[in-house]
């Protein structure tokens, strides 16, 4: 019931422009519904939702919100169990469409090299996207998957020598 009442809130915000919602476990429904909140209505540049138990379930809505969202820069999903799926979900938006988002925080998510790979083909496909920072810290990600990003991140920079591109393991 909070999430619904928060969500129906940010509908019609036209003035918070930081959300701090980190170690509250609104779960992937209270994810979802904050989701849809953010992706058309929202003022929001800042959504930390770290440790908030959204899940990879949580995680698709999260990643449709921000093929949409036009003022979100800053997200911060740490600690959501969000796995290789979620981070699947999320790499797919950003290789589709990121013309805000500069900042993706996935620390402590239980990402392997799969979504590791999966973030490295998403930073290729949008090599003039405005990202600038994507933290993996404290996930399983082996040397492979960290290969895979710094290549993609060199490749980037390569293609955009003005472009600054940092992945934090």
């Amino acid at each position: 019931r909070r999430s619904s009442d928060l969500a129906e809130a940010l509908m019609e915000n036209e003035t918070l422009r930081t959300l701090e919602l980190g170690y509250n476990p609104i779960g992937p429904k209270g994810g979802a519904l904050l989701a849809n909140a953010v992706k058309f209505h929202s003022k929001i540049s800042t959504l930390r939702m770290g440790w908030c138990k959204i899940t990879k379930e949580g995680a698709w809505h999260i990643a449709d919100a921000i093929k949409y969202n036009q003022c979100v820069t800053t997200l911060d999903l740490r600690g959501n169990e969000l796995g290789d799926e979620g981070c699947a979900a999320l790499a797919h938006s950003l290789s589709l469409v990121n013309e805000n988002l500069t900042s993706l925080d996935l620390g402590y998510n239980e990402i392997k090299d799969k979504g590791a790979f999966a973030l490295a083909q998403a930073i290729k496909n949008n090599a003039d996207g405005c990202i600038a920072s994507i933290s993996v810290n404290n996930n399983y990600i082996t040397k492979f998957g960290e290969v895979a990003l710094t290549e993609a991140v060199e490749l980037v920079q390569e293609l955009n020598p003005d472009r600054d591109l940092y992945v934090q393991f």
